[in-house]
């Protein structure tokens, strides 16, 4: 591998453990292009988020995890997991055309449920964090996104802030889920061999230090400014979804 390469996955990883980390995502929503871009099969590219995902998610949890609502984390684990599962197993049964409008409005959802409390309060109230909520949710989200090859972390936040959570504990609870929906597909790549082993492990280890800047930063940063910025990456990986697949 040459070194032009080397500091190409190098740069990926910090970007997207940086973001992984600020802002509770998973990071597969801008890693997978950012792979791909450089040549890497798009199953390959999947394989090598996942293999990143649980390193940059273990890192942002523990540097944040007095913010984790370890109540709430049991279920949305467990449904994430599920969802993730289903998802990696059936990959490209689904058409990308319609995995990317589905996401699409996905997303709009969830930038709408960042300021639900704000548009509309009667149903704010109403939304709770309850046993069913977030296993479903959970579910859901994992499933729409794992069938383009990623998880639903980039969507895990804005939905626990949908049921009542504060900002910095839906990052951190996102953050914890995201270690086992990622293990568990993890499973699944390794056992098909689309693993390729140095790519991953040079975005891994460097996704470690972007994890761990991005989750310093975000505990110092006012859940206003993280709602802004997180609502503006969904919105902006949506759209691109779309673009790459309609145009």
């Amino acid at each position: 591998m040459e070194i032009f390469q080397i500091l190409n996955y190098a740069l990926i990883g910090i970007i997207t453990g940086f973001f992984s980390g600020m802002f509770g995502i998973g990071g597969g929503s801008i890693r997978v292009p950012l792979l791909a871009m450089t040549g890497m099969s798009l199953i390959n590219a999947f394989a090598t988020n996942m293999f990143a995902m649980p390193f940059s998610s273990a890192t942002g949890a523990y540097t944040q995890r007095k913010n984790i609502k370890w109540g709430v984390a049991k279920l949305f684990t467990i449904g994430g997991v599920a969802g993730i599962f289903v998802a990696t197993y059936f990959v490209g049964i689904v058409s990308n055309k319609v995995l990317a409008a589905t996401f699409f409005f996905a997303a709009l959802l969830t930038i709408l449920g960042l300021y639900l409390n704000k548009i509309s309060h009667k149903i704010y109230d109403k939304i709770k964090p309850t046993a069913i909520n977030l296993f479903s949710g959970a579910f859901l989200v994992n499933l729409i996104i794992g069938l383009r090859g990623g998880s639903g972390g980039t969507l895990f936040p804005p939905l626990l802030r949908t049921m009542n959570i504060e900002m910095h504990h839906a990052i951190a609870t996102s953050l914890f889920a995201g270690i086992f929906s990622s293990l568990v597909a993890l499973g699944v790549y390794f056992w098909r061999g689309n693993v390729i082993f140095l790519p991953a492990i040079i975005v891994a280890t460097t996704g470690i230090l972007g994890s761990y800047l991005g989750s310093e930063l975000s505990i110092r940063t006012e859940s206003k400014w993280l709602k802004l910025g997180l609502a503006i990456i969904v919105f902006i990986l949506a759209c691109t979804v779309i673009y790459r697949e309609f145009f």
